[in-house]
């Protein structure tokens, strides 16, 4: 793949954003969507601490999303 391709930075109009913006606004987003889904199958009732799994989650995903979806 052409390395030329990929951008290096997202554009809205004129205002540019940095890739690892939307990388963690996705990851927050998947981050809450499992915790709800653990929520509803009561899986979240065997964590300590549930919303720092919730954070937890929001890292991992943030890094597998920079790594595989947009790579900065």
């Amino acid at each position: 793949m052409a390395m030329h391709l990929i951008p290096h930075e997202l554009y809205a109009g004129e205002v540019f954003f940095p890739p690892l913006l939307l990388d963690a606004a996705l990851g927050l987003v998947a981050a809450t969507i499992t915790a709800r889904l653990s929520n509803r199958f009561r899986v979240s009732r065997y964590f300590y601490h549930p919303s720092l799994v919730l954070i937890s989650l929001a890292v991992i995903y943030t890094g597998l999303f920079s790594i595989f979806l947009f790579p900065g």
